[in-house]
């Protein structure tokens, strides 16, 4: 017999998965459909403790012994609290104590019902991993739990907290078998021996459909390149990647509104930060791979696409060695279709078109200089143009995705880094919002510029249902040379004629900053992003 709740089921599978098999168990009511699946279980040696306090302490005292994770769990209200001397000490002792509270559902703290505090959080820093475990999010509870019991034993190891809210009724049991789960592992690459490399690779030889995706980060290892071409893998980034091989592909030139299965891999691996494209985390998301592995130097949980089996903790060069000595080769069509030539963008010359601007800038760019991106329409428009071999480095603030800050940001890159050219590419919302940034930007001699001004959030205009809501797009009818200073080489393109002279003065070398305002057309553009999605 188990408890009906899927998330208690989740809880006690994945606990036996990871190798969590001794449990003390404290009685209460609202733990009930834990303490009683966990004591059904064959697998998991039980004592029941009724002090909680106590309890703590036997538990730790049996994770000592044993030298493997051992749980407490314990109900609601103040039968928490009485863990902390136990917490506190497996905390420095480094013990790996699974703390396990139930928990009322979160609209009854507080609201004079029985055996109610605020509980999540309640260890602060003497725990190594806290979370809140939802009850009807089977998909955010499988991450969190897994996070849990992975972090029990990471490194030094220590204590976790679980905290689950459970409504009523509790008492429901039926006669199942716990459900498969899905198991998250961390392969640490300083402590693999022979045994764990061969298993990792004997996991690729089955999965012939191999990606590597690379998130942002600004210099990967030229290795992915002899990976790509020898080995097979797909290798797909974004120009936030900085790929150091010039056919890595950019999946918003090759994926259409609605990728289907085929495009998806068999096996994922992933490194490094942000993705930008809409289209493949739909891709991933809708059609999940087999085998999802994510390269992590601190060895964290980060699950974007919902399919993360294995973390593999350490640099990236260190699994890519491994991947160029033995694994075979994978599915050549599946790469080759990741290779296709990039759909081109139906552009007319004569149209006062942002994008068009941006990929004549783009093409245009001087050998060892820096491309720096605004964030919304100006880091979508740049990935579906190709860059040009010999640029040094792209760079955005993708970390939170935020428009403030892009101007002072490339503004103190580009202080640091005299000796080369740096540019901007921004919208009109994002540069308003960093109007003092200018007043760095203007003491950098190698900064330049491009502003897309079409005096509004253009991106917008893209977004379902968005289009006819002015207030969303928050339009302001202005220009940007009334607050860019005396300083600034500037040029403004009203009309597509003027844009070759401002082309060529933002890549002059002669030194002295330099403002391009172009001014677009929000709804063009969205209209050729529109027909480029449904054609391609």
């Amino acid at each position: 017999m188990i408890s009906e709740k899927p998330v208690v089921q989740e809880l006690v599978a994945l606990m036996q998965a990871h190798g969590v098999t001794r449990a003390v168990l404290c009685p209460g009511s609202r733990n009930s459909p834990i303490v009683a699946t966990l004591a059904e279980q064959p697998g998991i040696e039980c004592r029941s403790v009724t002090d909680e306090r106590s309890a703590g302490f036997v538990a730790l005292g049996w994770a000592q012994q044993a030298q493997a994770p051992v749980a407490v769990v314990v109900t609601s209200g103040s039968a928490v609290l009485n863990l902390h001397p136990a917490v506190a000490e497996a905390f420095y002792r480094k013990t790996p104590l699974l703390v396990i509270s139930a928990d009322r559902p979160e609209a009854w703290i507080g609201q004079n019902d029985g055996q109610t505090l605020p509980q999540p959080g309640v260890f602060n820093t003497l725990v190594r991993f806290s979370a809140q475990v939802p009850e009807d999010d089977a998909w955010h509870a499988n991450r969190l739990i897994n996070e849990a019991l992975l972090e029990l034993r990471h490194r030094s190891g220590g204590p976790v907290h679980l905290n689950l809210p459970l409504s009523e009724p509790f008492f429901g049991m039926v006669e199942a078998e716990l459900p498969p789960v899905r198991v998250i592992q961390r392969t640490e690459a300083t402590r693999m021996n022979a045994d764990e490399e061969e298993a990792l690779l004997d996991e690729i030889a089955v999965l012939p459909r191999r990606m590597i995706l690379l998130g942002q980060q600004e210099m990967p290892s030229p290795l992915l390149a002899k990976l790509a071409a020898e080995k097979q893998f797909a290798v797909v980034g974004e120009h936030i990647a900085n790929a150091p091989f010039a056919d890595c592909c950019r999946p918003d030139t090759l994926l259409g509104a609605t990728p289907g299965a085929d495009w998806s891999p068999d096996l994922l691996i992933t490194c490094g930060g942000d993705v930008i494209s809409k289209r493949l985390k739909k891709l991933l998301r809708a059609h999940p791979p087999k085998a999802h592995w994510h390269i992590s130097a601190d060895g964290g949980i980060v699950d974007s696409f919902g399919a993360l089996t294995r973390v593999l903790e350490g640099e990236a060069d260190e699994f890519w060695d491994l991947l160029d000595a033995f694994a075979e080769e994978g599915d050549g069509d599946y790469r080759a279709r990741w290779q296709s030539a990039p759909v081109p963008l139906p552009l007319e010359d004569d149209e006062r078109s942002g994008m068009r601007w941006v990929g004549e800038l783009m093409s245009s760019l001087p050998v060892g200089s820096v491309l720096h991106l605004g964030n919304s329409s100006a880091v979508r428009y740049a990935q579906l143009f190709p860059l040009p071999a010999g640029v040094h480095k792209v760079l955005c603030n993708r970390g939170v995705n935020g428009i403030e800050g892009s101007v002072s940001t490339a503004a103190g890159y580009a202080m640091a880094e005299p000796e080369r050219l740096h540019f901007l590419l921004i919208g009109d919302l994002s540069i308003f919002y960093d109007l003092n940034g200018l007043l760095q930007a203007q003491q950098c001699p190698n900064l330049r510029i491009l502003l897309l001004n079409n005096q509004e959030g253009g991106i917008f205009a893209t977004l379902p249902g968005m289009s006819s809501c002015p207030a969303i797009r928050a339009p302001h009818g202005e220009s940007i040379m009334g607050w860019c200073g005396c300083n600034f080489e500037t040029r403004q393109v009203l009309v597509a004629s003027h844009w070759p002279e401002a082309l060529e003065t933002l890549i002059s070398p002669e030194p002295g900053p330099v403002l391009v305002e172009a001014f677009t057309f929000t709804d063009e553009d969205a209209a050729i992003l529109k027909e480029f999605y449904q054609n391609n």
